[in-house]
């Protein structure tokens, strides 16, 4: 079967007031080959830096949101989306889930994650601090999403060698229905906006959402019903600095992801991010 080339993600102008609430500024470049139905051991990827200023970003002319893939079962499913282009895969250790994966089964799915260059992320929902440092430290993460309001009350007690994501959801009309306080704000690496129910597969209206200006150390991350076919628009729209994909990307049984959405859904975002002449 032939190999499909997805080259080094461009970018869309940084000209959105959408982006000028948060603090720094993600980009990545790469030259992924992969082939559908048999990931090709072969890639090249640019490491990845995060800037240090808008204006940075500004001055470069172009962003490229990064791709978080989350809900993977499988450390196959993993390497798959490393290989393709993911700068995180999202496993989900919090029990309750119809894609909630074993200790055993994550530290898998670590494994093939980092081998193919992406960081593994587990997603925690209402575990105690203490939960959560004894899964990563089983399993081997260094980034925890904190999805739940009992996790997002356990982040000022984890260590600081353990870099979060926080989750922020908010409801169909996009208005948001969680505050986070200045204190956590000042220490996690990411915020993540979801719809009111993660993983669904449910979007919110990205037309009347409006940013908050939360200072996270590496910006936001955008979550809630983005498919192949939608992502596009939503990076148009809200100009995010990275985008995070669960049940748009799944095959029929709604679990294990489906290689093409995932080819599908990475053309889709560097599509979306190329720079545009004015």
């Amino acid at each position: 079967m032939s190999a499909l080339s997805l080259a080094g993600l461009g970018g869309l102008s940084t000209s959105s007031p959408a982006r000028l609430s948060w603090c720094e500024r993600g980009r990545v470049g790469r030259t992924v080959q992969v082939r559908v139905g048999n990931v090709v051991d072969s890639r090249r990827r640019k490491s990845l830096t995060v800037r240090n200023s808008v204006e940075d970003a500004g001055e470069a002319g172009s962003y490229s949101p990064l791709v978080k893939m989350c809900g993977i079962t499988t450390p196959e499913d993993a390497a798959f989306a490393a290989q393709a282009g993911a700068v995180y895969v999202g496993m989900i250790v919090w029990p309750n889930s119809k894609r909630s994966v074993s200790w055993g089964q994550a530290r898998e799915i670590c494994a093939a994650a980092r081998e193919f260059g992406a960081e593994p992320v587990g997603v925690f929902v209402d575990e105690s601090a203490a939960q959560i440092e004894k899964a990563c430290h089983a399993v081997g993460l260094s980034f925890a999403q904190l999805h739940g309001e009992g996790a997002r009350d356990s982040a000022l007690q984890l260590p600081r060698s353990l870099k979060t994501i926080c989750v922020m959801h908010a409801d169909h009309n996009g208005s948001l229905q969680t505050t986070i306080s200045p204190q956590l704000e000042s220490i996690i690496d990411w915020v993540l906006v979801d719809g009111l129910e993660g993983g669904s597969g449910l979007k919110f209206d990205w037309a009347n959402f409006r940013v908050p200006a939360i200072c996270a150390k590496k910006g936001w991350l955008l979550a809630g019903g983005l498919t192949p076919e939608n992502v596009a628009l939503a990076v148009s729209t809200l100009r995010p600095d990275a985008v995070d994909v669960s049940s748009g990307i799944t095959g029929p049984d709604n679990i294990r992801k489906d290689p093409r959405r995932i080819l599908a859904f990475m053309e889709a975002v560097r599509s979306s991010a190329r720079v545009t002449a004015n």
